[in-house]
């Protein structure tokens, strides 16, 4: 069949909306038609060249959801008519990791920037038949896409698909973080550096943990009154050596017991590193440009402060675990979705979309089709 897709051709240029040829799915894999986008910041680093993918053209997207019309013959637990959340790193089910439930962790997750599917081959041609990527084996900006079941989480009918689209990255990313990774305890006190999409659920994430002081940075004034109706206790319009003395005059010289870096690393990591309390933990949830190979952090400061430095992809948890969980959360009211959603588009206007994220002007935008 044909399918609008938002198609990534060259760096610095805008998508192009075009009409490709998507093809059956095979054995393992369903065809879904997409309700809903976020537009994440990930597919944007793409579309400016600080995050290279193997292959242009290439259809991006990979925080959606949709409904199932099609399965192969292969397919178990998934149905026509089931609505799901697509997960940008597949579960292959197999692998040392995926065996033990760390999904997150599964070693075909370096493909994702490749472009084919799974099993290597393509399912979309532009009009002259070449072979369009898949960014994340999903594709998501695109009517419909064709993904394997290792990337797919059946959820309720009760959730709006917008809000759903969500818990494909961003929510879990830094609810997660929080929860899974830095396992900030009731009391603890938190910097959240970035409170875009991935800050905002780390300002929700420790919130849930009950940390009892939270504070938000960021440069943008609307930002940080958003962050204060998530849950911050605190906000900063700083940066630098700035940002390090005002965490620290707001935690009696001592820091905070966790820090979440959420944009920026080479710029944001040492100062947020310098505002953490000896023996704390510094967590980076922001995708640095591949071209960056080293952010300075001086050993022995990090040698005598016993801080620990460290990753979070996914929130350091399964989605295929975290995407039910956090839904249920949101079904008793103890997680913000709706709010998180700042303006919606149609697929042909997606790149005034990134113009304003990179602006400022959202917490979330989502693409959305018609039902």
């Amino acid at each position: 069949m044909d399918t609008l897709a938002a198609v990534f051709r060259q760096v610095g240029a805008p998508v192009a909306i075009e009409r490709v040829t998507l093809d059956p799915p095979g054995p393992t894999e369903v065809l879904v038609r997409i309700a809903a986008v976020g537009l994440c910041r990930t597919d944007y680093h793409v579309m400016r060249g600080e995050r290279r993918v193997a292959m242009q053209p290439m259809v991006l997207g990979h925080e959606a959801a949709g409904v199932v019309e099609q399965t192969g013959a292969a397919v178990n637990g998934i149905a026509p008519g089931d609505h799901v959340v697509l997960t940008f790193i597949p579960a292959c089910g197999t692998c040392h990791w995926c065996k033990q439930g760390l999904h997150h962790l599964c070693a075909e997750g370096p493909r994702i920037t490749q472009g084919p599917q799974l099993d290597g081959s393509y399912r979309r041609r532009d009009h002259q038949g070449a072979d369009v990527g898949a960014f994340c084996m999903i594709g998501g900006f695109a009517e419909r896409t064709v993904v394997d079941q290792a990337s797919v989480v059946v959820i309720g009918k009760d959730i709006p698909f917008d809000l759903a689209s969500l818990v494909a990255c961003g929510v879990p990313a830094g609810v997660g973080a929080a929860r899974r990774r830095a396992r900030v305890q009731p009391g603890d006190s938190v910097l959240v550096v970035g409170c875009g999409g991935d800050g905002m659920n780390v300002v929700q994430g420790a919130r849930l943990c009950g940390a009892s002081r939270i504070i938000a940075a960021d440069i943008v004034p609307a930002k940080l009154d958003w962050a204060r109706a998530f849950g911050a206790t605190h906000g900063i319009n700083a940066r630098g050596e700035e940002l390090t003395r005002a965490v620290l005059d707001l935690t009696e010289g001592r820091g905070v017991d966790h820090a979440f870096v959420c944009i920026d690393p080479p710029a944001t990591l040492l100062p947020a590193f310098r505002a953490t309390a000896k023996g704390g933990n510094v967590v980076v949830t922001a995708l640095t440009p591949d071209t960056v190979t080293e952010i300075r952090i001086p050993p022995l400061e990090l040698f005598v402060t016993q801080k620990a430095i460290m990753g979070s992809v996914y929130g350091f948890a399964s989605p295929r675990l975290q995407i039910p969980e956090l839904l249920d959360l949101y079904r008793k009211g103890e997680l913000k979705l709706r709010e998180l959603v700042t303006r919606t588009y149609r697929l042909d206007d997606i790149n005034r979309g990134y113009a304003d994220l990179d602006a400022g002007k959202n917490l979330r935008g989502v693409v959305v089709f018609d039902p």
